[in-house]
């Protein structure tokens, strides 16, 4: 069910913390019941040193933010997945994994961070965390059809649907990062373990690494390569060419799943809009030209107006309403 924004009551008064947990960092934030963001910090994600390490990371910075702000009782964790929200269980999440490449398997996160930080701890998917904020005061507000991109280390997706947060069977989250698109495509390798993924192609960390193999650079980085791009480079733009058409293909296969009235994009790729927004919308209408009678399903295409804090102040949403 979505999250609807908070009623007047005693739970509102007070902040709540929030955490935004990705595959290469976290934000950690106070905020209060209006989506402002009181207090924040964002710090690279001890990763590589394994997932106790992680754990101990969470703590220690939820710690410092409830030793400034004492009255806040309750904490949200929006969280790459995949994920178990009900239960507060993180499910063998994609793109976390020690130097060693160690999994992390099945981990009681929000039990563990309630244990350490004596505060209740709901959890929830970062993607789905991402589109309740925006459809609270972001981007979707007013829309009752939404669905975000979060596009960063992973490929990250929430949904609305006639404004309710779609859920998958099972209590899990739609997972739409790992749509497969070309199970042959030996040169997109996913961190689930399978080719083709839609994140294999639409994620910063992907795309980063795609660029860099086929040009036998492994000095870029996706600020340079934009960069580059956005100097007229042909190599460059053309790799912004191939990531525009896979980005209308992977956005054609969600309108005719969920028929969105607006996509979003949010997450630190997304600021490379600029370079396959308006390529990826001429895309689609193509793509979707025979799905625009009686009802249309071409859906405007946006920018996050949380810039990159849909993630936590999302995460913070679940706290304030509860599960």
């Amino acid at each position: 069910m979505a999250q609807k924004a908070p009623t007047k009551n005693r739970r509102e008064l007070a902040p709540v913390l929030a955490f935004d947990l990705g595959g290469t960092k976290v934000a950690v934030g106070v905020v209060n019941s209006r989506g402002r963001i009181l207090d924040e910090i964002r710090v690279p994600t001890v990763f590589q040193e394994g997932k106790d390490a992680v754990i101990r990371q969470l703590s220690e910075l939820g710690q410092g933010f409830l030793d400034r702000y004492p009255r806040i009782k309750y904490v949200g964790v929006a969280s790459a997945g995949p994920l178990d929200p009900a239960k507060g269980i993180l499910l063998d999440p994609t793109n976390f994994s020690s130097r060693e490449g160690k999994k992390w398997g099945t981990v009681p996160l929000a039990k563990l961070l309630s244990t350490r930080l004596k505060r209740k701890v709901f959890l929830e998917n970062d993607a789905a965390a991402a589109v309740l904020a925006e459809h609270w005061i972001g981007a979707a507000k007013g829309y009752r059809n939404a669905i975000i991109l979060t596009l960063g280390t992973g490929l990250g997706t929430g949904m609305i649907c006639e404004n309710e947060l779609v859920r998958a069977g099972r209590g899990q989250h739609p997972e739409g990062g790992h749509v497969i698109l070309d199970f042959n495509d030996s040169s997109a390798p996913c961190g689930c373990g399978n080719i083709g993924c839609a994140e294999a192609y639409l994620s910063g960390r992907s795309f980063t690494r795609r660029a860099r193999v086929r040009l036998g650079r492994e000095d870029l980085d996706a600020k340079a390569i934009a960069d580059l791009a956005r100097a007229g480079d042909p190599k460059f733009l053309e790799l912004f060419d191939e990531y525009s058409r896979v980005m209308a293909v992977a956005i054609h296969n969600y309108v005719v799943l969920y028929a969105p009235e607006i996509v979003i994009f949010t997450g630190s790729f997304a600021n490379t809009a600029d370079l396959f927004l308006e390529k990826t919308r001429k895309q689609l209408l193509q793509l979707l030209a025979r799905r625009r009678q009686g009802v249309d399903l071409l859906p405007k295409l946006a920018l996050s107006r949380l810039e990159n804090n849909a993630g936590l102040i999302g995460g913070a949403l679940v706290a304030l309403r509860g599960k």
